[in-house]
Parts: structure tokens; C-alpha cells; sequence
């Protein structure tokens, strides 16, 4: 099978590997990315990371938000030059004035919407008309609304790098009126930038359990098979892909992780740090992390 050389080095920038066994992989597997990363790591190739696709594109990740609900959206634009262009700032600030106040259930009927402040364009008019301006394609790529209950819940959000990574991270107490508490406040800072640095998959074991139970079945799958060809006994097998997969929910589950500000201690542990001070329990219900230029999972 031919495999062109743009594959061949997408492959290397993923893996670190080689450009020749880059290329044999992508052979094996007939061009397939996703399938070449897998053989990579079933041959402890490749060390890879967990959510691997990631596409290098410029723009902005801006979050918006009200009593009722915060939004993470994301314009793409060609180079970073325009994504500080002045035109292209204004069209972000105001794409999210009209997500917040419409509240529109996908990017298509969003793109429908009209502002005054387009001048009655709709946000795909406004859209065509500063490409033709700027000279260069911009796209508005993606928006996720994540709703509160002023009530009982609060949310955090973090913009990192000027519009690199955006975070949205929602608490809830045993006694909400902690919530407006300073403890609760550093630690939703704390919790914000650790999923902005850490890249977690989930809160907790539990949840990835439930909720990504075709993610664990597929690192077992790829731990067994490391195991199978380590050359160590079959009877510790089993515990050789214990240890990997106890390893991957330290790296991929939140309150696993160790907590940035002090990588000797777990997230949990600072978690429970903000409850004794509050004389009260957090619990994360939630958190969207968009990195920019990054494919949805």
C-alpha cells in the first residue's frame, strides 16, 4: 500500500517514533491512524497519549456565562496572526453575547442567528463577510452550553493561554451555602486549572467506568497484549495489566491525579483539604475542558 509521507510524519508527531517504523505501522494497519497508534502501543512501541488526534489550528476558545448557564465555544481561523486581529475579536465577543442569549441547540442553528451589532447579518453572513475581508477561512467550530442550579450548584470557569484551553468545572455541597465560601472558591480555581493542565478523562474511577467502559476495554485489551509479549510469566499477567490500568486512571481520572501545586499529593487530597476548611463535602459534578484545535472525542 502506498502511504504518503504527510501520514508518515502525522504518525511521528503523535508517537516520537521513527520515521520508518512509522511508516510500517501505518502499512500494517492500511492507512488507518487510530490502528496504527493501537499496534504501536500493543508492541510498547509507543507511549501514546490517551486521547491522540489532535489537529494544529489557530483561533480562540472564549467561555460566556449568565446565572442560568455558562458556554465553551470555539472559531478557528488559518494563523494566530488573525486570531488577534482586531475584526476577528470582535466577532468572537459578540458570537458569544448572541450563545448566551439565545441559547440555540446546535453550531447550524447558531449560525442562523442575527445580531444588530453584525448589522442584521446572520452569524454565517457576518462569518462569509470577514473571510472575504481578512483573506483567510474562519470557522466557528463547536459550542457546548453546561446549565447550574444557582441553588445548590456553582461553576468555575479558566481561560488558559490567551484562548489556548477553556475550562468549565461545575461544585456542589452537602451545604450549598458553602459554595460562596472562600475554601470553595480556591478550590474551584485549584480543580479549573488542574483539568486545564492534567487533560483528565473523567472525575473518578466510577464514572469512567460507566461512562467510557469502551475506553477501559480497549487499554485492557492493549495491557494484556503487552503482557503477552513482555516475556514474563503468564500467572502475572493479571497483574502486570492491574498495575497499567491502575496507572491509567491515576493519569486520566480527576481525583486521581496529582494536584499540580503539589505533585505529591492527589487531587482528592486537596479536595478534602476545602472540606474540612468549609466543615462541609465538594463534589465535582461536572467539567467541559476545549482545547484549541483539538477533534472532539
Amino acid at each position: 500500500m502506498d502511504i504518503s509521507a504527510s501520514a508518515v510524519m502525522e504518525l511521528r508527531e503523535k508517537t516520537g517514533l521513527g520515521m520508518m517504523l512509522c511508516k510500517k505501522a501505518l502499512i500494517e494497519s492500511n492507512g488507518d491512524m487510530a490502528l496504527a497508534i493501537e499496534g504501536l502501543r500493543k508492541q510498547g512501541q509507543a507511549a501514546v497519549a490517551k486521547r491522540a488526534g489532535r489537529v494544529a489550528k489557530q483561533g480562540k476558545v472564549s467561555i460566556v456565562a449568565d446565572a442560568s448557564c455558562a458556554i465553551a465555544y470555539e472559531v478557528n481561523a488559518e494563523t494566530d496572526f488573525v486570531a488577534k486581529n482586531e475584526d476577528f475579536v470582535s466577532f468572537v465577543s459578540v458570537l458569544g453575547k448572541i450563545l448566551l442569549s439565545q441559547k440555540p441547540g446546535s453550531v447550524a442553528d447558531a449560525k442562523k442567528l442575527t445580531c444588530p451589532e453584525y448589522s442584521g447579518l446572520s452569524v454565517d453572513g457576518k462569518l462569509t463577510e470577514l473571510i472575504s475581508k481578512i483573506g483567510e477561512n474562519i470557522t466557528f467550530k463547536r459550542f457546548v452550553i453546561e446549565k447550574i442550579d444557582p441553588l445548590k450548584e456553582r461553576l468555575f470557569t479558566y481561560i488558559h493561554g490567551e484562548g489556548r484551553i477553556g475550562v468549565m468545572l461545575k461544585l456542589t455541597s452537602d451545604k450549598p451555602e458553602t459554595l460562596a465560601s472562600s475554601a470553595a472558591s480556591a478550590l474551584g480555581k485549584d480543580l479549573a486549572m488542574q483539568v486545564a493542565a492534567s487533560n483528565p478523562i473523567a472525575i473518578d474511577r466510577e464514572r469512567m467506568s460507566k461512562d467510557f467502559a469502551s475506553v477501559l476495554e480497549k487499554e485492557k485489551e492493549i495491557y494484556f497484549t503487552q503482557a503477552q509479549t513482555s516475556g514474563k510469566p503468564e500467572k502475572i499477567w493479571p497483574k502486570i495489566v492491574e498495575g497499567k490500568l491502575d496507572k491509567f486512571f491515576k493519569e486520566s481520572a480527576l481525583c486521581e491525579q496529582p494536584f499540580i501545586k503539589e505533585p505529591e499529593r492527589s487531587v482528592l487530597d486537596r479536595i478534602k483539604d476545602a472540606e474540612k476548611e468549609a466543615s462541609s463535602t465538594f463534589t465535582v459534578v461536572s467539567f467541559t475542558r476545549y482545547e484549541l484545535g483539538a477533534e472532539e472525542q
